[in-house]
């Protein structure tokens, strides 16, 4: 499976809102960052972070623009829709870096700015 496949395929798991499948794309030691929050490590620690954030939201999916490959290295950039529980949208751009060890994710930084998306204002 190619990068592109592979990414492809957990994005269809993160936009089911697929806790267990996401961390299922990891190592076991794998390393996860989103935002600017700290890095989370470990599958199961991964599974209970992605697990917390879904259940804080109404739904979410993904546009790509762009997915390159270089060696064990992926970048992909693109747009990202949450739909907050009350049913509003916001929408932002993405980008994301990753590397992979035997398959599957070593180290995953996902960079987007959700500092609105729990902003009752703006909802």
């Amino acid at each position: 499976m190619s990068h592109k496949e592979f990414i492809d395929a957990m994005f269809a798991r993160v936009d089911a809102l697929d806790a267990r499948g996401f961390s299922a794309c990891f190592t076991e030691g794998g390393v996860f960052r989103f935002g600017n929050n700290e890095p989370v490590v470990g599958r199961g620690r991964i599974e209970d972070f992605i697990h917390g954030f879904f259940g804080a939201i109404g739904g979410i999916s993904h546009q790509f623009e762009n997915c390159w490959t270089v060696e064990d290295r992926a970048f992909a950039n693109g747009f990202v829709t949450y739909v907050r529980k009350d049913g509003s949208k916001l929408t932002v751009p993405w980008a994301t870096i990753s590397r992979f060890e035997q398959g599957k994710l070593a180290e995953y930084n996902a960079y987007v700015d959700t500092s609105e998306l729990f902003n009752p204002r703006r909802a």
